[in-house]
């Protein structure tokens, strides 16, 4: 099994184009949402099994680590990462 680490927080920019009425979340909505994606994310991955493990980084470059163990591949895993966080108004970054 592989392990995926990714850094994932919130950022607002205004509306998107593929978005157009997204609105700026409250401080608890992104406290939610934060807490909320390990939960979900092994979901996205489908029948494949993923172990979502998650580390609070308080003062970090990210308010929130997660490592993935998993058998899928890298791309595949990206793309179960970048539903999850989509879902949530979220964003990441691959450690």
């Amino acid at each position: 099994m592989a392990n995926y680490r990714y850094g994932v927080y919130y950022k607002y920019d205004g509306p998107t184009h593929s978005d157009p009425l997204r609105d700026e979340l409250s401080l608890e909505e992104v406290e939610r949402h934060l807490t909320l994606f390990p939960d979900e994310l092994p979901e996205y991955f489908g029948d494949t099994p993923a172990i979502v493990e998650a580390d609070r980084s308080p003062g970090g470059n990210f308010p929130l680590v997660v490592t993935v163990e998993t058998e899928a591949s890298r791309a595949d895993a990206d793309e179960a990462v970048k539903r999850c966080l989509n879902g949530l108004d979220l964003f990441g970054k691959k450690l």
